[in-house]
């Protein structure tokens, strides 16, 4: 098969992308610049190179593998990540979206990377595919801690945290059978719960106080002397000063820990509505 080095501009307009199509179409290999990050760290747009070869008709497609796609009118090199009913689910190994073609968008499958010190990379050999992997268990790791802390889940688990909150102060648990009466670094275990239980309080106040940080340190505080309040009114439980202190030691080491985010963030959103010189 004869090989024909085109470098890919990504614009649909562009003559040499219909150069590309019509020469894997009759078959032949093409070798091209590739450019951008999308598929960082396995092929480098900063100078590597990659050839491509023409997919048959007939020929199926293998999740984990790497093809030149046409999507919304651009053409694309991603990495396949599975295929739903017909659906071919691509995404970048430095991306988070996902792209959904048909089968007959498919053009051309990855077969090397050249690096530019002329290193040659089997894309179809076992080093490409070990190395592919771990960037994938990295990637779905990374995106699981993204849709984690993403606003719709931050509110989530900020009903979930006040809910357990809730059930730890108030529930008759009586210690759920653990001795609290026990001293940790000269301090009393139950104390110190109150204090760990409370920690994560600012943090879960963030969206719904809309960042102000000192709002959310007062918040932070009241729920905490509410809480042992209510103990206070239930015959089951008892108000004790030292937890209410424990309560706010929890909440101000926490609001301390927040605190950086917090200044940052109010810097950020000054910029954004500083008026233009």
């Amino acid at each position: 098969m004869e090989t024909v080095q085109i470098s890919l501009p990504n614009s649909p307009d562009n003559p040499l992308l219909i150069e590309m199509c019509e020469r894997l179409e009759a078959g032949m290999t093409v070798t091209m610049l590739f450019g951008g990050r999308s598929m960082l760290p396995m092929i480098n747009g900063e100078g590597d190179k990659i050839t491509l070869r023409p997919l048959e008709k007939e020929e199926a497609c293998v999740p984990g593998e790497v093809y030149l796609f046409k999507y919304c009118n651009h053409f694309v090199i991603h990495r396949l990540m599975r295929i739903e009913g017909g659906v071919h689910v691509f995404r970048g190994d430095n991306c988070v979206n996902f792209e959904r073609v048909g089968r007959e968008n498919v053009l051309a499958k990855l077969m090397t990377v050249i690096q530019p010190n002329g290193n040659e990379i089997d894309c179809e050999g076992e080093w490409w595919h070990k190395r592919s992997k771990q960037v994938l268990r990295r990637k779905r790791l990374r995106t699981a801690v993204v849709r984690m802390l993403s606003p719709k889940a931050r509110n989530v688990w900020s009903v979930l945290y006040f809910i357990l909150l809730a059930v730890l102060m108030w529930a008759p648990l009586n210690g759920l059978g653990i001795p609290l009466n026990r001293f940790i670094f000269g301090l009393r275990l139950d104390h110190l719960l109150h204090a760990s239980v409370f920690l994560l309080c600012p943090l879960f106040l963030v969206d719904w106080m809309r960042w102000k940080k000192w709002g959310i340190l007062v918040v932070a505080l009241l729920i905490g002397l509410f809480t042992e309040y209510v103990q206070y009114l239930l015959p089951y439980r008892g108000f004790d000063i030292n937890d209410l202190v424990g309560n706010c030691i929890g909440n101000t080491l926490g609001w301390l820990a927040l605190l950086p985010i917090l200044v940052w963030h109010a810097r950020r959103v000054s910029r954004r509505q500083r008026p233009m010189a």
